[in-house]
């Protein structure tokens, strides 16, 4: 049975997709499925530019880290397990709510 006013809960943490190995930043869960926002090394994804971020969220990985410049959703079940001591610093956070903003701003398409 599908519930149909499912809140959204916070999140602030970084998983990896099972499907194709690529971190992502987890802002919100809302039933059983993520609110998230790609993490990757590369400068463009599928023809979109992507963010430069200022600090890699990986402590242990010095190359440059983009986030992609949409939000997109998935189960639960396609993550894997938190990332220890991964963060965002204090001016990625902000860029990560403006795409989260720009996201929600966008009118939806028909079907």
């Amino acid at each position: 049975m599908k519930v149909k006013n499912q809140k959204e809960r916070k999140r602030d943490e970084f998983r990896k997709n099972k499907e194709n190995g690529h971190p992502a930043y987890i802002y919100a869960k809302v039933g059983n499925r993520y609110k998230f926002i790609g993490i990757t090394h590369s400068e463009i994804t599928k023809g979109i530019k992507n963010i430069k971020l200022d600090k890699n969220p990986n402590p242990n990985d010095k190359k440059t880290a983009y986030a992609r410049n949409m939000t997109e959703a998935g189960n639960t079940n396609q993550f894997k397990n938190k990332e220890k001591d991964w963060k965002l610093s204090k001016a990625d956070k902000l860029k990560i709510e403006k795409i989260k903003t720009q996201s929600k701003d966008k009118p939806k398409r028909k079907s």
